[in-house]
């Protein structure tokens, strides 16, 4: 067991195999229904894949470990393939100790027939993300889809990068959060203003740096050469005077406060163009926002107004939700940092829609 547990420990930052043809790093098998391991047709990669033909649902595959720190990891991912007919509705949860995992966490998602798909799903979703005592994964067929059979391969657990901050998240649905998301609450708003003033307050040190070393704004001294004319500097016109007399004016008019340049003013100058800066900053940030957030709801209204149109039945609605749920987290994956902030903000209301939409109604049964 120390051996085992010195292993867990050196695969930081490197994804820990589940099944490639077999079980990998100590998971086994406790499955519900009939099922095989070393399917010959269809395979992802390498030899074979595991078959899963559930004769009810709530059936499916239950791979168990040895209770494990799941800290130096992600997510959970697989690939899985629907068949000729396609249509299963699956379930995935994640199991603490020797505990059934609670029934409003989990990850659900229908597959596409004769097609490999990629399912990546954040441990947080699972709930089992931060945990010392992790000890496996339920894949199971859930009710309102179809019961034909399905196929698994390449089942892994990520490795967490060092930049990657997964926010938790406890209500049915998978969302995975760019890095400054997380902990910290700092939206992407908020690190480009906080980037403009260090910008602008590095800018303005050194425009006061290079102004010191300039000595402008200092008064000058002012050397006569013998038997130079003398400027008549701070007289008044038309007034003689004599070489003496011009030299003392001269030097009373650098004197002179209109004569010098006051580096009070230019540091004024300089003050006021970095408030000017920010505040325009500031101005188009909470511009793109509001923007986003009208997007957001007018899709959300768009969503509302078309199921209106179908006069669907509440399980039918719900299920729609989550669909959509499961769409927007997919475009977060391949978005730029744009989209995914409207994208982000569309997943929020959804799944707050989601929420009133299951208020009042009982949680869909399931398999313990």
């Amino acid at each position: 067991m120390a051996l085992f547990l010195a292993s867990f420990a050196s695969r930081a930052e490197t994804d820990l195999p589940v099944y490639g043809d077999v079980l990998l790093n100590g998971f086994e098998d406790r499955y519900w229904g009939s099922h095989t391991l070393t399917n010959p047709s269809p395979v992802h990669s390498g030899a074979y894949s595991i078959s899963v033909a559930p004769e009810k649902t709530w059936e499916g595959l239950y791979l168990h470990h040895a209770d494990f720190d799941s800290t130096p990891y992600v997510s959970l991912s697989f690939w899985v393939n629907g068949g000729p007919a396609g249509g299963q509705r699956l379930q995935v949860q994640g199991l603490l100790g020797k505990a059934n995992p609670p029934a409003d966490v989990y990850y659900r998602f229908t597959l596409a027939p004769d097609a490999w798909e990629q399912i990546t799903i954040p441990l947080a979703a699972l709930g089992v993300d931060q945990k010392t005592n992790v000890s496996g994964f339920w894949i199971q067929m859930t009710p309102g889809g179809r019961t034909n059979g399905f196929y698994v391969d390449d089942i892994q657990i990520n490795a967490n990068p060092a930049a990657a901050v997964i926010s938790p998240r406890t209500n049915g649905v998978a969302v995975a959060l760019p890095a400054h998301e997380a902990g910290s609450g700092w939206s992407a708003a908020a690190w480009c203003i906080a980037g403009a003033l260090v910008l602008i307050s590095a800018l303005l040190a050194w425009l006061i740096v290079m102004l010191r070393r300039s000595g402008l704004g200092a008064s000058r001294a002012l050397v006569l050469m013998p038997g130079a004319a003398v400027p008549q500097i701070g007289l008044p016109a038309g007034q003689p005077s004599d070489a003496a007399g011009g030299e003392q004016g001269a030097l009373d008019g650098l004197g002179d406060p209109r004569v010098q340049t006051p580096r009070g003013a230019m540091a004024a100058e300089l003050a006021e163009f970095a408030k000017q800066s920010l505040v325009q900053g500031l101005y188009t940030q909470r511009a793109k926002l509001l923007e986003t957030q009208q997007r957001a709801h007018a899709e959300l209204a768009e969503l509302e107004a078309r199921l209106a149109s179908l006069h669907l039945p509440l399980q039918e609605r719900i299920r729609a939700y989550e669909t959509r749920i499961a769409e927007l987290e997919k475009q977060l994956e391949t978005r730029d940092e744009a989209m995914r902030n409207m994208i982000h903000t569309s997943l929020l209301l959804v799944r707050e829609r989601l929420e009133e939409e299951k208020a009042g109604t009982p949680g869909p049964s399931r398999f313990n």
